[in-house]
C-alpha cells in the first residue's frame, strides 16, 4: 500500500512539473532562439512574465521560438493585445485593447508582415479587395471610351495611363553569407527570404534555390545538377 501511495505521489509531482509555467526571466536569447539559462537545447514549454506581482505576458515556446497564442496585459490586469505566433513570427489576427478594456484595433499578419490594421479583415474580404483592384485596373483603360459613348458625342480622349513604379524584388542571398547552425542568421537577424547555394567549384554552378522563414527552411527547395537541370524538389 505504501509503495502504491509513493508511486502516485511521484506521478502527481511529475505532472505538476510538466505543466509548470517558466518565468520568462529564466530564458535567454541566443542567435534568435530562446534557451533556459545554462541549457544547450532550445526551450520548449509554457512561459509567463511578471511585473509588480502581475502577469504581463504569457504564451508558448517551441524549439526556441514563440508559438501559438500569446497574451499581453496592462499593469491593471486588462488585456493589452493577443494573437498567434508561428515559428516566432506574428500570424493571422492580432487584437489590441485600451487599458480600460475597450477594443482599440485589429491587425492582420502573414509571416510577421502586417497586411492590414484598424479593422478585422476576413479571407473573403481580402479576396474581394484584391479583385476590386484588378477590376479597377482593367476598367481604367476603357473609362474614357465608355464615358464618350454614353454621352452620345465623339469619342473623348483617353486619360494618360498611370504608370505604377514597381518595387524591385529582393534578390536571393548567397547561402555562404548565412551563419551556420539550426537557425540561419543574416546581418544579425534570423533570415527570411530566398537564397542560392552554389557548387563549391565555382560561383556559376547553382546547387540549391530555396527559402528560409525566420532562419529555418520553408517552402519549396529546388536542387540542380551541375549542368543546370533540375535534380529534385523538397518541401518544408
Amino acid at each position: 500500500m505504501k509503495k502504491i501511495l509513493l508511486f502516485a505521489g511521484i506521478l502527481l509531482i511529475a505532472g505538476a512539473c510538466a505543466t509548470k509555467k517558466i518565468n520568462f526571466d529564466q530564458l535567454q536569447e541566443r542567435n534568435g532562439l530562446l534557451y533556459m539559462v545554462n541549457d544547450d537545447e532550445p526551450f520548449t514549454g509554457e512561459i509567463q512574465s511578471y511585473a509588480n506581482g502581475r502577469v504581463e505576458m504569457e504564451g508558448n515556446v517551441r524549439n526556441g521560438l514563440k508559438e501559438g497564442l500569446w497574451i499581453y496585459y496592462y499593469p491593471n490586469g486588462q488585456k493589452q493585445m493577443e494573437g498567434i505566433y508561428k515559428d516566432g513570427l506574428k500570424e493571422g489576427t492580432w487584437t489590441y485593447w485600451t487599458d480600460n478594456g475597450v477594443q482599440e484595433n485589429i491587425e492582420l499578419y502573414k509571416l510577421g508582415t502586417r497586411l492590414s490594421g484598424g479593422e478585422a479583415v476576413t479571407d473573403d474580404e481580402m479576396s474581394e479587395g484584391l479583385q476590386g483592384e484588378v477590376d479597377q485596373e482593367l476598367q481604367s483603360g476603357s473609362k474614357g471610351e465608355i464615358s464618350g459613348n454614353l454621352s452620345g458625342g465623339e469619342k473623348q480622349s483617353e486619360p494618360a495611363p498611370v504608370v505604377k513604379e514597381e518595387k524591385p524584388k529582393p534578390q536571393p542571398v548567397n547561402y555562404d553569407w548565412l551563419t551556420k547552425g539550426p537557425v540561419k542568421m543574416y546581418q544579425g537577424r534570423p533570415y527570411t527570404g530566398a537564397f542560392i547555394k552554389y557548387y563549391k567549384e565555382g560561383s556559376k554552378g547553382k546547387y540549391i534555390y530555396g527559402y528560409f522563414t525566420n532562419g529555418r527552411p520553408s517552402g519549396k527547395w529546388t536542387y540542380y545538377h551541375r549542368d543546370g537541370r533540375v535534380k529534385e524538389y523538397k518541401y518544408y
